[in-house]
């Protein structure tokens, strides 16, 4: 079996801190489990706007702190018996996939694809998902069992659910495995994806035979239709309401968008989730002072006023087509909130079966809910494109590093003029 973790973290566009993140990192694993094989994570927001559209050196700082994050979490969690390991980076605008391994199971790994998609402004990523597609060698045999892991995140406010439904549509269209796919990406890693075989040639989607499937996000679908009256927060969820009064955080499950948008075959097709037991993840109020101590313990949750408490960071699954089940999700949970976001993570440990999946006409892996697009190549160059201008432009507009190169430029002109001027009488 493969022990795999997935963890979804809306990080608000601030640099995570390690300190309070990593103690609690892996809240999900079953009593007295191990540091998982594979470590995937799903972040939103990860920074700026300027920084996540023209990527490169701009994000780095970010995701280092992630990583940092992950190997504090590694040495608490195995009291320095084991690590995990970088495996790959992407981002597609503010959203990204950061994958981490064990040094012995990084081995095992024969190629990983990207694919990537906005769904935001013009197709751009303010908006949009990101995937890794991992080939895991199948122990004693030839063949590869086909891992893919999908971060995404979708339109935001109550009554924007068929914009939501039109996001995962506009996803599973345009997001396709492809040697020739990194164009479209605003971070990529400085070396190639790690990889010791060669990857699959030809153009797949996220629904293909013999994969297991993972969808990890700010998937932002909420309790309400429509946002809360100026009284509704005196009803809003806290932890001492006992489940039998209205205050209890299980009741606002009943209303919840994506359940029944699920249920009539609306959007994440196929997909199932675990049982939530925890509280909404969104949306908490932000401390002021930006601290970097660790939060305190609070009687209250904190909730902002003007959004209904939801369940907005989410981790689904395809299940298995055989009747014997080839996953096994075990725990599935919310982490503590943190000083730096508005959103809490939310963790899922599962086990994956290493036998490769077998063929099955009649599974949602060979039959996908939407056709891939066929200019999806060309709509995602073009977005990357527009995300280029945008983010100069932010970054420009938005930075104190850009605003001085526009004082700059500015203050050259008018000196030139004035040059021009004095030089003309």
């Amino acid at each position: 079996m493969i022990d795999a973790y997935l963890l979804t973290f809306n990080c608000a566009r601030h640099l995570v801190n390690p300190e309070t993140l990593a103690p609690a990192l892996f809240d999900a694993l079953p009593k007295a489990a191990v540091v998982p094989d594979l470590l995937a994570l799903s972040l939103q927001e990860v920074a700026p706007i300027a920084y996540s559209f023209l990527g490169g050196s701009y994000l780095k700082p970010y995701f280092d702190r992630i990583t940092t994050t992950v190997h504090l979490a590694a040495d608490l969690h195995s009291h320095g018996s084991e690590r995990l390991e970088h495996v790959a980076t992407r981002s597609l605008g503010l959203t990204a996939l950061m994958i981490f391994a064990k040094p012995a199971f990084m081995g095992r790994i024969q190629y990983i694809q990207a694919a990537g998609t906005g769904v935001g402004v013009w197709n751009m990523g303010n908006k949009g998902a990101v995937a890794m597609r991992i080939g895991v060698s199948i122990q004693g045999t030839d063949e590869t069992l086909d891992v893919i892991f999908l971060a995404a995140h979708l339109a935001p406010h109550e009554k924007e659910v068929a914009a939501r439904n039109q996001n995962w549509e506009d996803i599973v269209r345009n997001m396709v495995f492809a040697i020739d796919n990194d164009s479209a990406y605003s971070y990529c890693d400085e070396a190639p994806l790690w990889a010791s075989g060669e990857a699959p040639v030809g153009r797949t989607g996220l629904f293909h035979p013999g994969s297991h499937l993972f969808v990890a996000g700010d998937l932002n679908y909420r309790t309400r239709d429509e946002g809360p009256s100026p009284d509704a927060h005196e009803m809003y969820p806290q932890p001492a309401a006992s489940d039998a009064l209205p205050e209890h955080f299980s009741h606002l499950l009943k209303t919840d968008q994506l359940n029944r948008e699920r249920k009539a075959n609306r959007t994440l097709h196929g997909l199932e989730e675990l049982p939530i037991n925890f509280p909404p993840t969104y949306k908490y109020s932000v401390r002021k002072d930006k601290s970097e101590n660790p939060p305190k313990p609070e009687d209250r949750w904190q909730w902002a006023r003007h959004r209904y408490p939801s369940w907005c960071d989410r981790i689904l699954y395809l299940p298995s087509p055989a009747a014997a089940s080839k996953l096994d999700p075990q725990s599935y949970t919310v982490l503590p909130t943190q000083a730096t976001s508005d959103h809490r993570p939310v963790a899922l440990s599962v086990r994956i079966d290493e036998n490769a999946l077998p063929a099955d006409a009649g599974d949602i892996r060979s039959n996908p809910p939407f056709p891939i697009n066929a200019e999806w190549k060309a709509r995602n160059d073009a977005a990357r494109r527009c995300e280029i201008v945008v983010g100069v432009m932010s970054y420009l507009v938005l930075t104190n590093k850009g605003k001085a190169m526009i004082a700059a430029v500015l203050g050259a002109v008018l000196a030139t003029l004035y040059l021009a001027s004095w030089l003309g009488r």
